[in-house]
């Protein structure tokens, strides 16, 4: 092979390269467009069980959130009974949810009662922004102190409802994850 056919397929195989990338560039910007469909009511069914003085912490990684106009609703209970055993004293809990700020997301906790009855109300009575010692930014939702009897087993049904609006449906959200930690601390009333 002379060099001038040497350079010739030189030249041919680097105009096959270039236009073999220009093609790749061109169907990845056309295949790129954001758009998903949903038809999901995720039932994450936690329970905890307040039998003793206790601390108790559950992560969610909500990476499967698209947006959509319907609400996604997670269920959890928190009780002191677990079968046959109940607390031997009153208990007392606090519950906080503390969430990433990935996205823009409501949030709507019910306890004992259906999100979408017309009487409904949200227990959440603190919901504010707050940044770490890392600078990370983090939602923090808390409620009213609530207490469980011994003398009356019962356990709460919790409802928490998160909004993601359709308007967001842009490659401005696609890929984004959000997490969710729910922190159940109970204490002994004495």
């Amino acid at each position: 092979m002379s060099e001038k056919e040497k350079k010739g397929l030189y030249k041919r195989l680097v105009i096959l390269l270039m236009c073999l990338i220009i093609i790749i560039r061109i169907l990845t910007l056309v295949l790129s467009k954001y758009e998903s469909e949903s038809n999901s009511n995720a039932n994450v069914d936690i329970a905890f069980y307040l039998l003793k003085e206790d601390y108790k912490q559950m992560t969610l990684n909500l990476a499967s959130l698209f947006p959509q106009n319907d609400a996604y609703v997670f269920k959890f209970s928190i009780g002191n009974e677990e079968g046959d055993k109940v607390a031997e004293t009153d208990l007392e809990y606090n519950l906080t949810l503390r969430a990433t700020t990935n996205l823009p997301l409501t949030y709507e906790l019910y306890m004992n009662q259906e999100y979408d009855a017309s009487d409904a109300t949200s227990i959440i009575v603190d919901n504010s922004v707050n940044i770490d010692d890392d600078g990370t930014y983090f939602r923090t939702m808390t409620t009213d102190t609530i207490t469980l009897k011994y003398t009356e087993p019962k356990t709460n049904q919790y409802q928490l409802v998160i909004h993601f609006p359709a308007n967001y449906n842009t490659t401005n959200y696609q890929d984004i994850i959000e997490a969710l930690e729910i922190t159940v601390d109970s204490k002994q009333i004495i």
